[in-house]
């Protein structure tokens, strides 16, 4: 089964904490632990797009600015040029994206619109869960009834066939 990306935004919704290109870097650090994120696209004063703050980021703002880190915004440290999705796109190619890019997170949009963010968290929950169904699935082919090659621990084969009379 190939999964896309609207799969993802179907079970977590698609509800983004976004922050503010001018919002400060010690607000943006604040909203990313209050949620528990690692990362968050920055809206423009419009409320479009413009990039991405992530905790990669703030450390690298921290290393270079280090004592003047207050006085630095969203827009002054963000990610610009950063990868995004439509719902459409497949779990397989934003996961690339994101191993090439060396970024966990791509905004989606659709219609140029802000509609959800995958992280690659979301897209290792969703892989474990599709392995976990696949597996109950052939077991249940391989042990259930009127399919079965092999019949069920703990239960003895019958030595009787039913025959079944028209």
């Amino acid at each position: 089964m190939s999964s896309h990306v609207f799969h993802i935004l179907a079970q977590k919704g698609s509800a983004v904490i976004t922050v503010q290109a001018n919002d400060p870097i010690v607000r943006v650090a604040t909203t990313l632990a209050q949620h528990n994120i690692g990362g968050a696209p920055v809206l423009g004063p419009d409320g479009q797009l413009i990039g991405l703050v992530s905790e990669r980021e703030i450390v690298r703002a921290l290393s270079e600015h280090s004592t003047n880190i207050s006085t630095l915004t969203a827009k002054d440290i963000m990610a610009k040029n950063i990868s995004t999705a439509t719902p459409d796109d497949s779990i397989y190619d934003i996961a690339c994206r994101m191993t090439y890019s060396r970024n966990r997170h791509v905004p989606v949009l659709e219609n140029g619109k802000l509609v959800g963010l995958v992280s690659i968290g979301d897209i290792v929950k969703l892989r474990a869960e599709n392995a976990e169904q696949e597996a109950r699935e052939l077991q249940d082919y391989v042990t259930g009834s009127d399919h079965a090659a092999v019949q069920p621990p703990n239960e003895t084969p019958s030595m009787q066939c039913e025959v079944k009379q028209s």
